[in-house]
């Protein structure tokens, strides 16, 4: 027979335990725990039974050979053997006393070991029952105590109105971050173009074949006088560009509600609010109107009918946003120019929107252009710029866009210096403002967030004059003021002038 083969686990082999020829000592008590420490060797009955065997063949033997030994020697044989022989068969019968005790207690043992198996078997069975109606009780308890939470949040909120309160550093750091993924965007966008001569023939060729799209882009442009301002000074076709989205951002999201996808929800939502206001009775102040107002936003927000209407809504903004720089992309590259407006523009302005609906607070974007057409068809600087100039953030174009201060010029200029040197080009970022609602009908003044960002030419006449001379003509500048679009003008008897610039 082959020897068993053994697989190393890190232990010593156990060496199977044999059975001396000698019977063991036999123990003082029996245990009835096989676990117990010194426990004595078990016996199985099986065993118990062949020891049992052995001794009384033993036996049997002896009492043979005693009852021939008598019959042969009876005559021979005196007093002193018959004595051994007797002393002999009591030894045999003691030791066969002793079998039979051992495999009692054999049996027993075994007894008691199957009766310990049994219980404990009942016992681990009777256990996983309990563990199981145990989890049953546990699950059941949970539940009940998430609804007892829900009913004191419901609770708690009844007593304590809805408030989301943001910060304004919090609002223009994300309003920061929307103005940086335009501006970076834009500038990858327009780089290549505007450094390369080649680049730039290409982009205007493909205008010519989009004639409909670039008339789209004058229309757009015209309504902004600034934006036709600016394409008259250099290196302005970024900033236009930056301008133009965030207008876009702003008119088609920031000023409307909801971003105008579900108009009969709002329209519903300021009938009430307005009810509200003048119809109930005591009159609602108007922290709690606008604390209304904004947990109903949020709970229009959250509901799946707004969701799927907002996806719709995007995606429309998407196609129209992206409609602004197709003048300068292939068909091909249709899809992937409107997946990138959507991801860097659309969708991180909706977010912002949403929060600012459902802030208590108000947050509002505001911009001022400062630029209007004359009864001539010719641009003016409003009135009003100059003494707002405190509010804007102006960089100055004939200085490489050095921060202007109007307040840090020594000696102060005089509001006809000012007049006469200091020129706006174009305004690119509008400010955002907040209005804190607080109890009752406190509701303070609006305050600067964030100032709006203008580009301004502030110098001499005669310098701002030789820099526009002496600069390139930019992409827009070519496409707004191109001999096919002075003769569509002409002829549609719109009666635009030629542009001679806002200080002719």
């Amino acid at each position: 027979m082959e020897e068993a083969k053994h697989e190393f686990d890190g232990e010593p082999l156990k060496m199977a335990q044999t059975h001396e020829t000698k019977p063991p000592k036999r123990p003082d008590k029996v245990p009835l725990d096989a676990s117990a420490r010194g426990s004595p060797p078990r016996y199985s009955s099986m065993l118990a039974n062949n020891e049992l065997r052995t001794g009384s063949n033993a036996t049997d033997e002896a009492i043979s050979r005693l009852d021939v030994s008598d019959g042969d020697r009876a005559t021979d044989q005196d007093g002193n053997e018959e004595s051994a022989l007797r002393l002999q068969m009591e030894v045999l019968r003691k030791q066969l006393r002793e079998a039979n005790n051992r495999a009692d207690q054999a049996e027993r043992a075994a007894e008691e070991l199957t009766r310990q198996i049994e219980s404990r078997s009942s016992e681990v069975a009777v256990s996983s029952g309990d563990s199981a109606g145990l989890i049953q009780t546990l699950l059941a308890e949970n539940k009940g105590l998430k609804a007892e939470l829900d009913d004191a949040r419901s609770h708690i909120f009844s007593l304590q109105p809805y408030r989301k309160d943001l910060t304004p550093e919090e609002v223009g750091q994300e309003f920061d971050d929307l103005v940086n993924n335009v501006t970076e965007w834009v500038t990858r966008f327009l780089e290549p173009i505007l450094d390369d001569d080649d680049k730039m023939d290409e982009a205007l060729m493909l205008a010519i074949k989009k004639a409909s799209e670039v008339e789209r882009l004058r229309k757009y442009m015209h309504g902004q006088g600034d934006l036709v301002n600016a394409c008259m000074y250099p290196d302005t076709d970024i900033d236009i560009f930056i301008a133009l989205v965030m207008r876009f951002l702003q008119d088609n999201i920031f000023q409307k509600t909801l971003i105008g996808a579900v108009p009969s929800a709002v329209e519903v939502l300021s009938y009430i609010e307005g009810s509200m206001q003048t119809n109930v009775e005591p009159k609602r102040d108007l922290f709690a109107l606008r604390t209304w107002r904004a947990e109903t936003m949020n709970a229009i927000i959250c509901s799946p009918d707004y969701q799927r209407a907002r996806a719709i809504r995007i995606k429309e903004l998407t196609m129209e946003l992206a409609s602004l720089f197709r003048v300068f992309k292939k068909d091909k590259d249709w899809t992937k120019l409107c997946y990138s407006c959507q991801e860097e523009f659309i969708r991180p302005a909706v977010a912002l929107h949403e929060k600012f609906v459902t802030s208590t607070h108000h947050f509002y974007l505001d911009l001022n252009p400062y630029m209007i057409w004359s009864g001539r068809q010719s641009l003016e600087t409003s009135p009003d710029f100059l003494d707002d100039l405190v509010n804007l953030r102006c960089e100055n174009i004939l200085q490489n866009r050095k921060p202007f201060n109007v307040a840090k010029l020594d000696p102060q200029p005089t509001k006809e210096q000012l007049r006469r040197e200091l020129a706006n080009v174009v305004t690119v970022v509008p400010a955002l403002y907040m209005r804190q609602v607080g109890k009752g009908d406190v509701i303070r003044e609006p305050a600067v967030v964030r100032m709006q960002q203008v580009l301004v030419a502030w110098g001499p006449p005669e310098k701002r004059e030789r820099f526009i001379m002496k600069g390139d003509r930019t992409l827009m500048h070519r496409l707004y003021h191109s001999q096919r679009a002075r003769a569509e003008r002409g002829q549609d008897g719109s009666g635009w002038t030629p542009w001679r610039g806002p200080w002719a």
